[in-house]
């Protein structure tokens, strides 16, 4: 017979193992765990920054009107982003093996569809020493833990905002021949159509590899998402600091001053978009002195503001064009 300390042992001993159900749960969880984490190494997690390396690059395809080239050239250009993230993050923590699978595997990606797309456009050649230079300025800074600086933010702005006109000149809208150049290295598939830009039929960096169009649609992705970076300071790194939030404010005011100077060519779009970056910029920080307001709202706000310039740049690209060429007296 069972004595009352050996019953109390047993039911000690049965309600320690646990219940299939329970067993079940845990596995769920263990799972949804290494979901979580494999997100946390494989996907970047920066809303906002998702949307100011995509957006410039998907304008100027649908600017330049979309080929297999410049389609090609946006997936490329997300493996490099997803690589740069995932790049900056090992180097910032001085190469930590965890994070070297994803930096590794993205790079991997990005070399491949890079080497495919210059297969086809060799011309593209042409914007691998500014890009080499801005990555390695790029990973320095993540290997200093300063990739949050200034002149990162700018490196990064530079990088998206050009992929823009690139996407431009590889556009459907441009595939034509120059004078002269219907027969240039006809027999390599890559030179076709477009000698002058897919290859280096004209030199270089010839005038149809910087159609004013692309030219000045990277422009304005340019001074916007460079006030985006002046904005996100004034909202983390930079909070409650009256230089910076007054640095953004006139940033912001000039781009009002050229909106009303495009009225009567371009219309009350230019500057209406402005106005709303303006009050963005002196309202949130105004605000955040107040109460902090959580990163991801920051995000969710300039996903929105760059939603905004992004319609407006392929809605109004072309009397932009017309109207900034004038002012400028090109």
């Amino acid at each position: 017979m069972l004595t009352d300390a050996d019953r109390g042992k047993a039911a000690r001993s049965k309600g320690s193992r646990p219940s299939p159900q329970a067993r079940k749960s845990a596995k769920s969880t263990g799972a949804g765990s290494k979901g979580r984490q494999w997100r946390r190494l494989w996907i970047p997690d920066q809303i906002g920054g998702w949307a100011m390396a995509l957006m410039p690059g998907l304008a100027g395809l649908l600017i330049g009107g979309p080929t297999w080239r410049n389609l090609l050239l946006m997936v490329a250009w997300a493996f490099c982003y997803c690589f740069e993230f995932t790049g900056s993050r090992w180097m910032v923590s001085h190469r930590a093996a965890r994070f070297a699978p994803p930096a590794l595997g993205y790079a991997l990606l990005t070399a491949v569809t890079g080497l495919i797309l210059l297969v086809g456009t060799p011309g593209l050649l042409r914007w691998a020493p500014l890009y080499l230079v801005l990555g390695v300025l790029n990973f320095a800074a993540a290997w200093m833990r300063t990739e949050r600086s200034w002149w990162n933010d700018t490196v990064a702005v530079i990088a998206a905002c050009t992929l823009c006109l690139i996407a431009v000149s590889l556009g459907s809208r441009f595939q034509k021949p120059g004078p002269g150049l219907e027969s240039a290295n006809s027999g390599f598939f890559g030179c076709q159509p477009n000698p002058a830009v897919d290859c280096f039929a004209s030199g270089f960096l010839p005038s149809a590899a910087l159609p004013s169009v692309g030219v000045i649609s990277a422009a304005v992705f340019a001074v916007t998402q460079f006030g985006s970076v002046i904005f996100v300071k004034t909202m983390i790194r930079e909070r409650g600091k009256t230089w910076c939030y007054l640095l953004s404010l006139a940033w912001n005011l000039a781009l009002c001053l050229i909106g009303v100077a495009m009225v009567r060519t371009a219309g009350w779009w230019p500057l209406l978009t402005a106005l709303v970056l303006l009050v963005r910029a002196a309202l949130l920080p105004a605000i955040a002195r107040q109460r902090r307001i959580p990163i991801l709202y920051v995000g969710l706000v300039e996903c929105a503001t760059s939603l905004l310039v992004f319609i407006l740049v392929i809605a109004q690209a072309g009397v932009m064009t017309t109207a900034l060429t004038g002012l400028l007296g090109a």
